[in-house]
């Protein structure tokens, strides 16, 4: 009985002793170094909704757990990783604040998103003749400065009032089997939304899952979307959202008709932003694509795995950065950007962009999707000093993460 007592208290001190889910998540970087650089990796299921990581001689880094699909996702942020450096967090037990966070306050189906307590944007959901799109506006970048233009939502001055249909950050197309969601007015379409089927916050980012039928004007339903955004908690000067959207045919085959006039993610920049500005007169805004071709002329309708669009704006420079992922359908995009401030990724409209002979349309087939990502990162200074490439590669080529 006694030796039976004393293994009994060995047993319950192991189990006091040895956490019962040791959580290690091991980083490597690769050829890049790695600042500011979301990451998300499957784990385990667990049921916190907040866990801290910490590394050896690091700060422990808060760790958002995400529920999806019955899996676990943990969202962290990684700063400072040499290039080829391999750095492993462990689950530590507690930590400090996030200077960062990003808060979601509902409002009768639209939503108010707050990154460490200063305005970032609002995810307007309501459809009407005027807006009938799902948009985000005001967006807000470095220093609280607006980075897209007012009108038609409200008017300030200086700012050109033409293209209406122009809503600060949206998605839509000009053409879905005949039906434009890109003008308003005759055949107009709209996106329906339907229900937030998620949303969530915390101190690492901002998670939107939504719900949106593409209806025409009658309300027949073309397409069902399903439409991920993720807002992530990053310091004041580098902002970043990214756009999962997964699109499938509700009423049998669909077909993106090949026309400029569109965008799988679209914005209207500031007006300063401008590279012509509205007297016609030269401005001093600045588009640059990743092969370093630069202005609207040399730009506009070219395939890139990213572009920008940075300019002066509320007394400082800042800019847009379009990343199109490497696992989309039509990777590299192509971009309908504008000196005037128009800057969409449009893959479709090949007979605009590179001339007749050409053909850009392509039918997404009834039981099929589409999976289309994007991340829009604003950022403070020009392309250069907001080291665009190096982000995109944290975007597209990003570090390799493992879960132990």
């Amino acid at each position: 009985m006694k030796q039976l007592i004393q293994a009994c208290c060995l047993l319950v001190a192991f189990c006091i002793a040895v956490p019962a889910y040791a959580l290690e998540v091991e980083v490597f970087a690769g050829s890049d170094a790695r600042d500011l650089c979301p990451v998300t990796v499957e784990a385990p299921a667990l049921d916190a909704q907040l866990i801290w990581l910490k590394a050896d001689g690091q700060d422990a880094v808060p760790c958002q757990v995400v529920q999806q699909g019955g899996k676990s996702l943990l969202c962290f942020i990684v700063n400072d990783l040499k290039p080829y450096e391999k750095r492993v967090y462990r689950k530590a037990d507690g930590g400090g604040k996030s200077a960062n966070a990003v808060s979601i306050q509902e409002d009768a189906a639209n939503l108010k998103i707050n990154i460490g307590g200063k305005p970032f944007t609002e995810y307007l959901t309501k459809t009407s003749e005027k807006q009938p799109l799902q948009i985000f506006y005001p967006l807000f970048g470095p220093q609280g400065v607006r980075m897209t233009r007012g009108y038609p939502m409200e008017k300030f001055d200086g700012e050109a009032e033409d293209h209406p249909h122009h809503q600060s950050l949206w998605v839509s197309h000009g053409d879905v089997s005949g039906v434009n969601f890109w003008h308003l007015g005759n055949n107009q379409g709209y996106q329906r939304h339907q229900k937030f089927v998620s949303v969530d916050d915390g101190p690492v980012c901002g998670r939107i899952v939504q719900a949106i039928d593409w209806e025409d004007e009658k309300g027949k339903k073309l397409l069902n979307e399903l439409r991920t955004v993720t807002i992530w908690a990053t310091s004041d000067g580098a902002r970043m959202m990214d756009f999962d959207i997964v699109l499938k045919p509700a009423n049998g085959d669909v077909t993106f008709g090949d026309t400029k006039e569109g965008g799988l993610l679209s914005l209207r920049t500031a007006y300063t932003m401008r590279e012509t500005l509205p007297n016609k007169t030269k401005g001093t805004g600045l588009i640059t694509n990743a092969e370093g071709a630069t202005h609207a002329k040399d730009t506009w309708g070219k395939p890139s795995p990213w572009c920008d669009y940075s300019g002066p704006v509320g007394g400082t420079t800042a800019g847009l950065t379009i990343m199109d992922n490497p696992a989309n359908e039509f990777y590299p995009t192509r971009y309908h950007v504008r000196d005037y401030g128009l800057f969409t990724a449009n893959p479709f409209g090949l007979s605009h962009f590179i001339g007749k002979g050409h053909d850009g349309t392509q039918v997404l087939k009834s039981g099929e999707s589409w999976r289309q990502r994007y991340r829009l990162y604003i950022h403070a200074g020009d392309v250069n000093q907001a080291n665009v490439k190096g982000m995109y590669s944290n975007y597209a080529d990003g570090p390799r993460v493992k879960v132990k």
